[in-house]
């Protein structure tokens, strides 16, 4: 099962319902998802990726990208070798930059993790890190995202917080349509703004309770 360059859009009616349907459809035959999808609002199930460092295949969880405690954007596919994905990951790689540092994109597919390496270097992708569901389909399964047939992830984004709680989440019901990239980083704002504000109320609440001793 490839990608194909013909859709370019996801409907909303074209959603996963996470609790109504358990398949997706590619050019409109259905195919079975194995596991759950998360629920916004949920904790994020941990996982188990890997990744090509120094030639050393190495093991990557969902407590290692929260070390920093900056949200995640999961962008999640079968394939840097189809179209669309490929698109998907150059799309949310450009827009990440703009972030810095204050969140994290990864790039999630069933390549081996040498594939994903050799895919970022080709890219020119720079702003998100890549990782591999290539060896036990461990996130796949965790997320509700593997096609039971061929055992490769299906399209989809999650946004996941510093905290460890989903915020977002999107499976286009159909594989050829590409995800909503917009509504995903609004997500992403939404989160950065929530932080800005905490800091600024605690730095308030700090100034005021040091005034408030030095009266006394």
């Amino acid at each position: 099962m490839t990608d194909s360059d013909s859709d370019t859009s996801t409907p909303a009616s074209a959603l996963v319902s996470r609790r109504q349907r358990a398949f997706i459809t590619f050019r409109g035959e259905p195919y079975a998802l194995s596991g759950v999808i998360p629920e916004v609002g949920s904790p994020a199930p941990d996982f188990r990726l890997h990744s090509w460092l120094n030639a050393t295949r190495v093991e990557i969880s969902l407590s290692d990208f929260l070390a920093n405690g900056v949200p995640l954007l999961l962008s999640v596919f079968a394939s840097f070798d189809t179209p669309i994905s490929r698109l998907q990951a150059k799309v949310f790689d450009n827009r990440l930059r703009a972030f810095g540092e204050a969140v994290l994109g990864v790039q999630i597919s069933s390549d081996l993790p040498s594939t994903v390496t050799r895919a970022f270097r080709n890219e020119e992708l720079i702003a998100t890190v890549g990782a591999s569901d290539y060896f036990d389909r461990n996130f796949g399964r965790a997320y509700g995202v593997l096609l039971e047939d061929s055992a490769v992830l299906a399209r989809a984004v999650f946004v996941i917080d510093g905290a460890g709680i989903v915020r977002y989440a999107e499976v286009p019901g159909e594989v050829t349509c590409e995800p909503n990239y917009d509504a995903a980083l609004s997500v992403l704002e939404s989160l950065l703004h929530e932080t800005q504000s905490r800091a600024c109320d605690d730095g308030v609440n700090s100034e005021s309770t040091e005034g408030d001793g030095s009266g006394a």
